[in-house]
């Protein structure tokens, strides 16, 4: 069976690299960095779809209108999102030794 597969990567000092493919040869696979320097935040949101709330890890870019949602497809429960996030802004923003 195939699957979607979404994924980040925090290069500490660098920036974050999103990635997604698709199950279907119809759809390309999309990679996106975005550097260190221009992202201003990363966090936790939730939505309304229906009657469900839904929580998505997203990542605001300096000069971007929209916010960057990390895990479209996927969207994971709250609490791997929180992990994620976590780990993410620790790698960003930790201190310099």
């Amino acid at each position: 069976m195939l699957r979607a597969e979404e994924s980040l990567l925090v290069l500490r000092g660098l920036g974050i690299q999103t990635s997604s493919s698709s199950p279907t040869y119809l759809s390309t696979a999309t990679t996106r960095f975005i550097p260190t320097a221009s992202i201003q935040d990363i966090f936790i949101h939730e939505a309304f779809k229906g009657f469900e709330v839904r929580f998505y890890l997203a990542i605001v870019v300096e000069g971007e209108e929209d916010a960057v949602v990390v895990f479209p497809k996927l969207l994971p429960r709250r609490p791997i999102l929180e992990e994620v996030w976590r780990g993410a802004r620790a790698c960003l923003y930790e201190p310099k030794s």
